[in-house]
């Protein structure tokens, strides 16, 4: 069997987020843009009163596990690390090594409630809380159903035909007529026409689980 040349994303060589090419996909740190991750927020300095007795000053150069990268406008994205949770967040300020008090820049768009979630668990973390909830986690049946996805896509951008990628997936053996009236013929084609859709830019969808937009026509 021949090899077709691999499907090209239409963003290919490009990145939503800064990256350092040089490193491996799985050692790289992804800093993602608020626009597109609504668990990425913004926070802005303000001056807050001597005698304001609720604000909580921080000093995010002291804070462990932090990791900070400038923009060319001079604004810092940064990603904190504590225990399993990551918080993302940009600052337009690039001054962060004194103690300051800031607030949260929040939308009100169709992500509003994940960053809500993501600001919460953001306080939680830095008055020493536990995390609370964590909306953006993928159920069990649709990150297996993701796997699936995924191996159905590689077998078609390697030339596979819809039957050979269910006789590998599925178990699939019959002759010609049986396949023409296996189910498991039209869920081999949904799973590649959704890996083709993940893949054209569709896998920022997974960024805002488990709201789900219009897709856009």
């Amino acid at each position: 069997m021949s090899r077709k040349p691999s499907a090209r994303s239409p963003n290919a060589g490009g990145c939503d987020f800064p990256a350092d090419p040089n490193l491996a996909a799985g050692s790289a740190e992804v800093f993602w843009l608020p626009a597109l991750l609504p668990e990425a927020f913004e926070l802005r300095p303000v001056m807050a009163a001597s005698e304001d007795t609720v604000a909580i000053p921080i000093d995010l150069a002291r804070l462990p596990h932090i990791t900070v990268r400038a923009t060319a406008d001079d604004e810092r994205h940064s990603r904190w690390q504590v225990g399993d949770a990551v918080h993302q967040f940009w600052i337009a300020d690039s001054n962060i090594s004194v103690a300051t008090s800031y607030v949260v820049l929040l939308p009100l768009d169709a992500f509003t409630e994940l960053r809500a979630l993501a600001i919460l668990r953001f306080w939680r973390a830095l008055v020493g809380r536990p995390p609370g909830e964590y909306a953006h986690v993928l159920p069990p049946q649709t990150r297996n159903r993701h796997v699936l996805i995924l191996r159905a896509l590689d077998g078609r951008s390697d030339g596979a035909s819809y039957r050979q990628i269910a006789e590998t997936l599925f178990g699939f053996h019959g002759s010609k007529a049986d396949w023409e009236s296996d189910p498991r013929k039209n869920l081999t084609r949904r799973l590649v026409a959704d890996g083709n859709h993940y893949m054209r830019g569709g896998y920022r969808d997974l960024l805002h689980h488990p709201l789900r937009l219009p897709r856009r026509r």
